[in-house]
């Protein structure tokens, strides 16, 4: 502590549990008035008014006050020991004023963590950065506020800048155990095509796709892999011939054998590695015949379609070998090593890691990219090793570093460095694997996206991969995305094995995003940029006559402005941020599309907002499931014709601001009995919903207002189909064929 008092600080210190107390209903009230303000006006006007609330509650005439209420309450509650009798006289009085004054602190403070606002960018239709994004204030009364994710909607320029890139794909592990070489045997020889039967269409369309070939080719007579892994068997592997042959058929282009199983069948089996990956046309990287290949050729140079890369390998060491015997013996020109984080050993490969980067920057490559083999088993995070080396690669120059080893997945982001973007891929998992414990049956391929002019890292992208296999079958790794939508694949997989490939695609996108993703919006890549993960639009409407003809597509084809309003299920509060019409947004073109919607409102919060919603020549109105279903009278019209009366005060005070705006208004939309939310019973909850409805329908009939009512037809799809094949929950479309239906269900359902 200060031996000295500083003005005003010293006293605001002591001051300072009544500030903390005092100060929330006073930043509530301003964050009301300052939202919409410029965001260097917000910042000084919080600077000024921290100080200002110091002084004005951390002063020393309010703390004589609030400490006399803290003594009061003191004495209230506890026993006065000066007191030989130990009887005390209540003070009814002054024991009122602390329970109502307790209550008003208690509900200042919960309105401060359960009620506070959510920030959230809203990214129209044609925004090609969020720059472009407009700021709204989002209200979720009933959610976990983590949980209600809004991803940023990737445009039509960033799209058609990510399918122009050069695209370099990377695999992790090419591994085989005991089994999955015995599985491939067919009478004559061995067959692995199965093992990349569903990924090589997403292998082979690669600009650049590079592989981690784990494991030697030491031949036949050397005896295949040993053990499945954990099985109590020692750990030997070694490869078939053919194996080199269905890596280049799937289109590998490139593959780095700088790893630990590079001498599991010795020197000998090591060099007869390169001889057959030689012979098979597959192109390699990370082990050498001798002194002399290793010193010309561990700087791989690559140039493809206008694009020149520098690979560099390395792996943190072999089995069977420590590091001192594969860096000062005869051994030392098969492989380079990172194996250690400090000593001797350490700052010399560090020094020859280095004199590595000088090497490949003399070579003028566009990119250097380091193919690192190095990490903590199953671990989904970095560890020590890969954070020290990998900064070290950076610090160097490396621009896309693609690591391998752990066999789980781990992070892949892109950061800024030095004033560049660096891609970095810790690990991909394993690319097929029999060994299914430890997330052995999760991986995925990474995408890195580089621009064709400026030869710049322009984003990334993963296509989640679940391991499976059929009985008598070998083991293959399956694109999650192909489960989801290919009808032969599914019919080839029971319930169980889509459980455990939802399972991967959770745990895939919780560990590279931050979030996990749900199976039934399992998307063929997710993409992602230096901000993070960008969700592409929903398509596969099919746009029929009847739709053509019905009441929304007729408006929205005379409108050139459209704000589509309503709750959760409208601005997709739980799937990402995807809206049930998102899917009609393809037959809009050259339209002004906004969205004002609040996950969890209600009619009379909305209207409360209407002077902050867009002018629009139509609105496109979604309210009224919430009213229903959370019965608050605090909130929620709790009767239809006072549910009608909020539509009118909505749609006047729209209708004051754009006088000639039409409106399509949509019955509250139907809800399950799973709903978690709603204390009635289902019968009670449909038919409070059908009531509300009809009083729409004839107040819309009476203004002569758009109307439809989508229920019936979401009910009949549900009643014979699964609900999670179109739904998150008891309402929520998923950003899939949920949405999709959604949007079938309102253009198909007319009404006037």
């Amino acid at each position: 502590m200060p031996d000295k008092k500083l003005p005003l600080l010293t006293m605001f210190g002591r001051n300072s549990l009544w500030i903390f107390i005092l100060h929330r209903p006073l930043t509530l009230i301003l964050s009301d008035i300052i939202i919409d303000l410029p965001v260097y006006i917000i910042i000084s006007v919080a600077v000024i008014a921290a100080v200002l609330m110091c002084i004005l509650l951390g002063n020393n005439l309010l703390a004589k006050v609030m400490d006399a209420f803290a003594d009061q309450g003191v004495r209230l509650i506890c026993k006065d020991n000066n007191n030989k009798s130990n009887k005390k006289k209540i003070n009814y009085a002054g024991a009122a004023v602390l329970i109502v004054s307790f209550c008003f602190i208690l509900n200042a403070l919960t309105q401060a963590y359960t009620g506070k606002d959510l920030i959230r960018l809203v990214y129209p239709k044609s925004s090609s950065s969020p720059k472009e994004s407009v700021e709204e204030i989002v209200r979720v009364p009933e959610n976990n506020i983590d949980e209600d994710i809004i991803y940023p909607v990737m445009s039509a320029q960033q799209k058609k800048a990510f399918d122009s890139s050069f695209r370099i794909t990377f695999a992790g592990d090419l591994i085989l155990l005991e089994d999955q070489v015995k599985r491939a045997y067919n009478g004559k020889g061995y067959d692995f095509s199965e093992v990349f039967e569903y990924a090589e269409p997403y292998i082979s369309s690669a600009d650049l796709a590079v592989g981690v070939f784990e494991g030697p080719m030491a031949g036949e007579e050397a005896g295949y892999s040993t053990s499945n892994y954990d099985d109590g068997k020692e750990l030997y592997i070694n490869y078939p011939d053919e194996f080199a042959d269905a890596v280049k058929k799937a289109g590998f282009d490139l593959v780095t054998t700088a790893n630990n199983h590079l001498l599991d069948k010795g020197e000998k089996g090591a060099l007869r590695t390169i001889d057959i990956l030689d012979k098979s046309g597959l192109d390699h990287t990370g082990s050498y015949k001798n002194a002399e290949d290793k010193k010309k050729n561990r700087i791989k140079i690559v140039e493809c379609q206008g694009i020149r890369l520098a690979f560099l390998s390395y792996t943190y060491g072999c089995n069977y070998y420590t590091p001192e015997k594969l860096s000062d013996s005869a051994l030392s020109y098969l492989t380079s090593l990172i194996s250690e984080t400090e000593g001797e050993l350490f700052e010399a490969q560090k020094a020859a890691v280095e004199q590595d980067f000088k090497e490949a920057k003399s070579c003028s490559p566009d990119l250097i990219v380091v193919l690192p083999h190095i990490g903590t088993q199953f671990s989904n995070e970095p560890d020590h090793s890969q954070n020290v080396w990998f900064d070290i690669f950076k610090k160097n120059g490396a621009d896309i570093i693609l690591g391998d080893h752990p066999h789980v997945v781990e992070p892949v982001l892109i950061e800024e460095y030095n004033g560049k973007n660096v891609f970095t891929a810790y690990c991909p998992g394993n690319f097929a694997n029999i060994y299914r414990e430890d997330q052995g049956d999760t991986s995925m391929l990474v995408d890195v996206y580089i621009d064709r002019d400026t030869k710049k890292i322009t984003g990334g992208s993963i296509v989640p991969l679940y391991t499976h296999a059929r009985a008598d079958h070998n083991y293959r790794a399956v694109p999650i995305y192909d489960i989801m939508t290919d009808a032969s694949l599914r019919d080839q997989l029971t319930t169980d094995d889509i459980q455990l490939a939802a399972n991967a695609n959770k745990l895939i996108t919780k560990v590279v995003f931050g979030h996990e993703m749900d199976i039934s919006s399992a998307a063929e890549r997710y993409y992602f940029d230096s901000t993070g993960f960008l969700r592409c639009e929903t398509e596969g409407l099919m746009l029929t006559d009847k739709m053509k003809s019905g009441i929304l597509y007729k408006a929205i084809s005379k409108a050139q402005s459209i704000c589509f309003i309503g709750d959760s299920v409208t601005e997709g509060t739980k799937n990402g941020g995807c809206p049930w019409y998102e899917p009609i947004l393809d037959y809009i073109p050259e339209k002004k599309v906004s969205n004002y919607s609040k996950g969890g409102c209600t009619v009379s919060y909305m209207t409360g907002l209407a002077d902050k919603i867009p002018v629009s020549d139509l609105y496109v109105i979604a309210l009224g499931t919430n009213d229903v279903r959370y019965r608050d009278s605090s909130v929620c019209a709790m009767t239809p014709d006072d549910f009608v009366r909020e539509i009118d005060a909505l749609k006047n005070k729209l209708s004051s601001h754009s006088q000639k705006a039409e409106f399509v208004f949509i019955a509250p939309w139907y809800s399950t009995d799973g709903d978690i939310y709603c204390d009635m019973s289902y019968n009670e909850k449909t038919d409070l919903n059908d009531e509300y409805s009809s009083a729409l329908e004839k107040y819309c009939k009476e203004k002569s207002l758009g109307f439809i009512n989508a229920n019936n037809y979401i009910k009949n799809v549900l009643k014979t189909s699964p609900d999670n094949i179109y739904l998150l929950d008891h309402i929520h479309p998923n950003a899939s064929k949920g949405v999709v239906m959604y949007s079938e269900a309102v253009l198909s359902s007319n009404k006037k």
